[in-house]
């Protein structure tokens, strides 16, 4: 545990050093958040849209974002090069496990980014829409809990996708596949917005599960709402630490050294 640890601190510092990589981030986040906030204000001409309003939808906008921008979403990068290059080969003669490796190596980044984009997503909702009205502090514990199930969740999806780069030469359609459906489903709109029919669907997959799970229960929290998310979460999070050490372990095998 030491060792995975000491991994996320150095992350930490990393993030602290290259601040420029940051700040590039949080100018694309307010830019993003400006662009939809600019959208919602025309479309909402009346009150409500399928129970949000727009002082909700601007929130939610906020947290669906929040996921994305601290998920970590460079490990398909770093999969798919350290694969496909044959560097992988040098971390698997290290006393650790590679995924939990990785994992640390970018928990510290992950860590860092929560912290500022949290506090940008609460600036800009407070700027642009106000404060949520009705908003339970008591829903503060399951909120946390739910983001990290999301984030972490992402994260190992995301990792089993790069590592697809052991089966397939060319894997970045099944990244620009799966960024594409959290796009629809669950980042750019609700989905209360879509017919009754895929609600009853999206609601069990973790397309949905990781945005809007955890941002409709900043928007519109009760606890029926996160007995029934929560439970859901930490299956799917199961699931994606589980895929991602079943293609690794089936695609490490793959491998071939040479040379010293």
């Amino acid at each position: 545990m030491k060792k995975y640890l000491s991994l996320a601190g150095i992350s930490i510092k990393n993030a602290l050093v290259y601040r420029a990589d940051v700040t590039g981030r949080m100018i694309f986040y307010f830019v993003f958040i400006f662009v939809f906030f600019s959208l919602w204000r025309m479309v909402y001409t009346g009150n409500e849209i399928a129970g949000y309003n727009l002082t909700q939808m601007v929130w939610y906008v906020c947290m669906t974002e929040l996921v994305v921008f601290c998920s970590g979403a460079g490990i398909f990068g770093v999969m798919n090069q350290e694969v496909k290059s044959g560097s992988i080969a040098y971390e698997l003669i290290r006393p650790w496990n590679y995924i939990y490796k990785q994992f640390a190596s970018t928990l510290g980044n992950m860590t860092f980014s929560a912290s500022v984009f949290t506090l940008m997503a609460i600036v800009l909702g407070l700027i642009f829409v106000g404060p949520l009205p009705g908003f339970n502090a008591a829903a503060i514990p399951f909120i946390i809990l739910s983001f990290v199930l999301s984030i972490s969740m992402n994260f190992f999806f995301l990792m089993s996708l790069g590592l697809l780069a052991f089966y397939f030469e060319e894997n970045s359609p099944f990244y620009f596949i799966y960024q594409k459906l959290l796009f629809v489903f669950g980042m750019l709109i609700p989905i209360e917005f879509l017919p009754l029919w895929a609600q009853g669907i999206l609601r069990y997959l973790p397309f949905s599960l990781i945005t809007w799970g955890p941002a409709k229960m900043v928007v519109d929290f009760s606890f029926e709402y996160a007995m029934q998310i929560l439970p859901l979460q930490i299956i799917w999070c199961i699931i994606a630490i589980s895929l991602a050490h079943f293609v690794f372990s089936r695609g490490v095998k793959k491998v071939n050294v040479h040379g010293g």
